[in-house]
């Protein structure tokens, strides 16, 4: 009888050689018959999780001792240093969103149909009177950019008022709403002329020495007229808010409300006109 081939290799070579038959005959299964050694792969895979999970707990024991043995002062650090930056990111997003505004606003006055020929010069607010009585504001442009007294003043919705003094770098502008402005108007609606002064109130002009027969109604739009030649004619100065008709009165009282934004515009735009005669800034009578 012939000896055995495996007889005389040494015990570790026998186990290797049926070890990688074993193996080859593994994979002849997986390669054709997949569903066949699935159920076993996955016994061997739960077997082998805990064998994973206690090879990974020194590492993951580390992390939690470091987290743990943090100092109550390195904490307070972070949670500084953690709302100074929501502070600083509060503080960019106000200021994003007031430059955005702003854009919008000047968009506004450059679009605005009000403005149909002629220069004008966009000028920013800077200032009121130091008089609370008076309703005058102060912007950054004066001499330098050739403004001059009597020169109408605007916003993208209305008149705002006319500039009564000019320095070098800025100018005072008395607003519609002063007691001591006035304008010759005329209603869209009926035509009618007719006188609107500032009552001390920024948000009401009154309409003076209109008959109480007049037709006039509430909601009819006031733009102004362009006589005495200080106001160019075509603009609107408001829309009519109130009508008192009194039966022993001669004339009617009639509220005004300003369409511009005469409390709480940051921009404005000066209009230049060679028509206009400039000497005198606020006197419509």
């Amino acid at each position: 009888m012939q000896p055995n081939l495996f007889s005389r290799q040494p015990p570790s070579f026998r186990s290797f050689v049926i070890a990688v038959i074993a193996c080859l005959v593994v994979l002849f299964f997986n390669w054709r018959m997949p569903h066949v050694i699935q159920p076993a792969r996955d016994v061997l895979y739960a077997a082998y999780n805990p064998i994973y999970a206690l090879a990974s707990y020194p590492v993951l024991s580390k992390e939690w001792l470091n987290q743990q043995t943090k100092s109550e002062a390195q904490l307070r650090r972070e949670n500084t240093a953690m709302q100074a930056e929501l502070l600083q990111a509060q503080v960019r997003l106000q200021k994003l969103s007031e430059l955005s505004a702003e854009n919008t606003r000047l968009r506004g006055l450059l679009d605005t149909p009000l403005i149909i020929d002629g220069r004008m010069e966009i000028a920013e607010v800077i200032g009121t009177d130091a008089d609370p009585l008076r309703h005058i504001i102060i912007i950054n442009r004066g001499a330098s950019s050739q403004l001059r007294v009597g020169q109408t003043v605007l916003d993208d919705k209305g008149i705002m008022g006319q500039i009564i003094n000019v320095y070098p770098h800025s100018s005072r502008i008395m607003l519609l709403s002063d007691k001591e402005h006035s304008l010759s108007v005329r209603l869209e609606r009926s035509g009618m002329r007719a006188i609107v002064t500032g009552t001390g109130d920024l948000g009401r002009l009154k309409m003076e020495y209109v008959p109480t027969s007049a037709n006039i109604k509430v909601g009819d739009k006031v733009y102004s007229s362009g006589l005495g030649q200080h106001f160019p004619a075509g603009y609107l100065v408001g829309t009519v808010s109130k009508v008192m008709r009194h039966n022993s009165g001669e004339f009617a009282s009639i509220d005004v409300v300003p369409a511009a934004q005469l409390a709480g515009g940051h921009h404005v735009v000066v209009l230049f006109s060679d028509s206009l005669a400039m000497e005198q800034p606020h006197v419509d009578r």
